[in-house]
This record gives C-alpha cells, sequence and structure tokens, in this order.
C-alpha cells in the first residue's frame, strides 16, 4: 500500500522531537536566509524550506515579507537586552568597576557576528527601502540601562553631586560606548575586538564620562543632561518623540 505522503511540517516533527514551536523555527530560519540573501533576494518559499515548515505556516504568523523581515530585526536587536552573569556584579564593587563590567557587557552583544551581520543588513536595505526600517525601543534597553542608572547614581551619591535624569545619562553613556567598536568591526572585516580590549575600551569611556559630568567648584550639584537643544531619538520615556511632535 501507498504511503501517505507528509508535510513539510509533520517531516519535521518527526525529525526534531521536542523542537521549538513552529513561529520560532520560522523566525530562526528567516535570521539565516535574509543574512545570507538580503532582503529582495529572500522568499517565503526559501523560509519554508529552511524552517522545515509550509509556506501556509508561515503566513499563519507573518502576513508578508516586510513583518517576517522586522520580527528577525527584533530579534537581533534583543541580544542589547544583556543577560548579565550575577557573578560578574558584586555588592562590594566600587560604581566606576560595576560600570566598566555593564558596559562590557553591552560590548560583548553589540560587536557579536550575527549583530554586526544585521546591521549591514539593516544599513544596505535601509536606503532602498525605507519601509523596513526599525526603530528600536528603548524598552529593549530597560534592564541594562537601569543597571548603569544605578551604577550612574551612586557614583554621584559619593561624589556629593545628584543626577537629575539618571537614565537619560545611562542612556547616553550606553551609545556612546558602543558606537566606536561597532563602526571599527563592521568596517574592518579582520577587526575581531577580544575581551581584554572591550575591557580597556570600556573602562576607559567610564572614566571619561565621569569626569565629564562631575560638577566643578562653584557649579550646580545637580547636573542636568544636555537634551533641551539635542535630540536624541534613542532616550528613555519617549521624549524626543514628544519633542518632535511638537515642533
Amino acid at each position: 500500500m501507498a504511503s501517505t505522503p507528509t508535510t513539510g511540517d509533520q517531516v519535521s516533527s518527526k525529525r526534531r522531537p521536542g523542537a521549538p514551536d513552529k513561529r520560532a523555527r520560522v523566525t530562526d530560519a528567516a535570521v539565516q536566509v535574509f543574512l545570507a540573501n538580503g532582503f529582495d533576494r529572500t522568499s517565503m518559499d526559501m523560509v519554508a524550506a529552511q524552517a522545515g515548515v509550509s509556506k501556509t505556516t508561515i503566513y499563519a504568523h507573518y502576513p508578508d515579507k516586510v513583518a517576517l523581515f522586522r520580527a528577525v530585526v527584533e530579534r537581533s536587536t534583543r541580544m542589547l537586552a544583556v543577560q548579565l552573569d550575577k557573578t560578574r556584579l558584586h555588592p562590594d564593587q566600587d560604581p566606576p568597576t560595576r560600570l566598566t563590567e555593564l558596559i562590557l557587557a553591552a560590548l560583548e552583544a553589540t560587536v557579536a557576528p550575527e549583530f554586526l551581520a544585521f546591521l549591514r543588513v539593516m544599513i544596505t536595505e535601509g536606503a532602498r527601502r525605507p519601509d523596513l526600517a526599525y526603530q528600536a525601543d528603548p524598552a529593549d534597553l530597560v534592564d541594562l540601562i537601569g543597571l548603569i542608572a544605578s551604577a550612574l547614581s551612586d557614583e554621584a551619591k559619593l561624589r556629593d553631586y545628584q543626577l537629575s535624569d539618571p537614565r537619560a545619562f545611562a542612556t547616553l553613556l550606553l551609545r556612546m560606548s558602543a558606537s566606536s567598536p561597532q563602526l571599527d568591526s563592521l568596517l574592518f572585516a579582520k577587526f575581531r575586538p577580544d575581551r581584554a580590549l572591550l575591557r580597556a575600551h570600556a573602562r576607559w569611556i567610564t572614566t571619561v564620562f565621569l569626569r565629564g559630568i562631575e560638577p566643578r567648584a562653584g557649579e550646580a550639584r545637580e547636573v542636568v543632561p544636555p537634551t533641551e537643544d539635542y535630540s536624541y531619538p534613542w532616550l528613555p520615556d519617549g521624549r524626543d518623540e514628544d519633542r518632535t511632535r511638537s515642533a
């Protein structure tokens, strides 16, 4: 008797018992296909084949290729929500040391090969396809920003000054720290910063930043971030978006 044909989903389920749910399989497959081919040369059929599911399964989760692309970009962006190993932070660490460790963790995430690959895709596709642009939600970074803000506040307390908005300062420090290693990694294919170099960079940026925000003699002891005439679309709480609407 002839065997009953099986769908791609059934074959995949038999081969991969206990595999991730289909949405996760589709997203994982899309990451590989988009990175290998870019947006225009990727088809839903290619993603379906990579994931071992039917094209109908993909459309059940994502209405079109743009939605799928945005989902995989968001997946990459979430790499910034660093899951810190608690053994790397100790209660007795001084604030500058804590800040260095936090920035180091962020640097390691943002120069990871997959994250850099997505940056390359976004740079290429963003110019040709504005509809693919992805605005990172500050909430993606809220845990890391909160930890940095706490360390900055502790340092300010030790130095007898106060930050009017620790989260804004934390966001500025994080962005300043990541940009240079990312750019070098994107421009120079052979540049692969090791942990020692990233740690030295994190320590240097932290030192310069803390010295820059600490009030000098005779200055106000409450430090206000320079955001009144300098807009950052990634500042927390959507304040830049509010200013843009009111302009």
